[in-house]
């Protein structure tokens, strides 16, 4: 370990977090309410790697840009008129003013509040009047300054914008290639719409938990356990614990560079889920896909896959005890087009709603009780598991990276 992160943990603690997980331990304590250790993350977990921050329709379309501050960064994502995604460093290199301030739409150029210089929508310094004393002064006449604006590395895939912040990321669709393989036979991704509200307007949900961003994590989509304890919908079902009759599992792991995921059978589910009127989210929109899928994405993307539709879910820390959480649904358009789509949609968002605060109740008392001496390192139950300890793996593997 390099002395950074020496600092944070002993090696004894490490090699507990690397080793086979039947004597594998979680991360320590102070990995989820460490100032050092977030600010460690910031840079070696979510510096290197893709990381969703917003959805691709809350930029409402051509000409649109929207601030947002990401690990306490203004940034800024800008669709130009060709439908190009970029997110820039909100900064205008003279005066350190954000180049845009307020949401906007339709626009042809971005225009400084402080001082006036003029961006276009790629980030092209146009003017920076009276810089020079001149009204039209121009970039060629800084003195041989960039004033440019600083981009990030941008792609758009699934609905979401992602950036990767040191530009050291492998190229997206590699990243994105273990996770479409699992899904695609399954479920029709790429004609897959957000929800809407009878105005047009993307049903996102913003909500915010007094947690670790990794204690949400690790509910979210990898913890199986806790679904026949935590959750009414599933203290219900006769198919949770998701074992058979002989206690074998029914659910299939997938552990592949940075995905980990458990499918389940719809036949072995099927009890367990309340029917929705809509269009299949498979290929076939009158065909029930055979499999859902619960998956998470390193570092900071969710996404459930059941029959109808697949939830995207982004993980966006604020502190390290702090977390933003965006959620939006994605259909067949078919779907879209059924008079009873909004009523469906409202079902289950009613649902999650549910769900969300069971699990919240659960997360942030688990976080709360990290501040115990008595909570170190706890162990694992290498039968339910296995997803939760390669998480683990994978933070600690981009944290020794430097």
């Amino acid at each position: 370990m390099d002395e950074r992160l020496a600092k944070l943990l002993t090696e004894a603690q490490r090699d507990l977090v690397m080793a086979p997980i039947e004597k594998a331990r979680t991360l320590p304590a102070n990995a989820f309410v460490s100032e050092d250790w977030f600010t460690l993350e910031i840079e070696r977990v979510f510096g290197p790697n893709w990381v969703g921050v917003l959805f691709d329709c809350e930029l409402t379309g051509p000409g649109s840009a929207m601030p947002f501050v990401l690990f306490g960064m203004p940034l800024v994502a800008v669709k130009d008129h060709e439908h190009t995604v970029r997110v820039f460093h909100n900064l205008c290199p003279y005066d350190g003013c954000p180049v845009v301030r307020h949401a906007g739409h339709q626009l042809d150029e971005l225009t400084v509040y402080y001082h006036g210089w003029r961006y276009r929508l790629d980030g092209q310094l146009i003017d920076a009047p009276y810089w020079n004393g001149a009204p039209d002064c121009s970039p060629s006449e800084l003195n041989g300054h960039d004033g440019n604006l600083v981009a990030i590395a941008t792609e758009v895939r699934l609905g979401v914008v992602f950036i990767n912040l040191d530009g050291s990321a492998e190229p997206i669709d590699e990243w994105l290639t273990p996770w479409r393989k699992l899904v695609d036979p399954h479920y029709a991704v790429d004609r897959l719409v957000p929800a809407r509200d009878q105005e047009g307007l993307p049903l996102i949900e913003t909500r915010r938990v007094e947690s670790n961003w990794k204690t949400y994590q690790e509910n979210a989509s990898i913890n199986i356990l806790h679904e026949a304890f935590t959750h009414d919908l599933y203290r219900k079902s006769p198919e949770v614990p998701r074992v058979d009759t002989q206690g074998e599992p029914r659910f299939e792991l997938t552990l592949d560079e940075k995905l980990v995921a458990f499918a389940h059978a719809r036949v072995d589910s099927g009890n367990t889920y309340d029917e929705i009127r809509l269009p299949s989210a498979g290929h076939d929109p009158a065909v029930i896909p055979d499999y859902g899928f619960f998956t998470t994405l390193f570092p900071n993307i969710n996404v459930p896959l059941l029959d109808s539709m697949i939830k995207v879910n982004l993980v966006l820390p604020e502190t390290p005890g702090k977390t933003v959480l965006k959620h939006l649904r994605f259909y067949c358009p078919e779907a879209l087009d059924k008079d009873n789509f909004l009523e469906e949609e409202q079902a289950v968002q009613t649902l999650f709603d549910v769900v969300h605060y069971e699990d919240q109740l659960a997360i942030e008392a688990v976080q709360q009780a990290r501040h115990s001496p008595a909570w170190q390192q706890h162990f694992y139950a290498p039968f339910w598991d296995t997803l939760h300890h390669r998480f683990n793996q994978l933070v600690m593997i981009d944290l020794e990276k430097t």
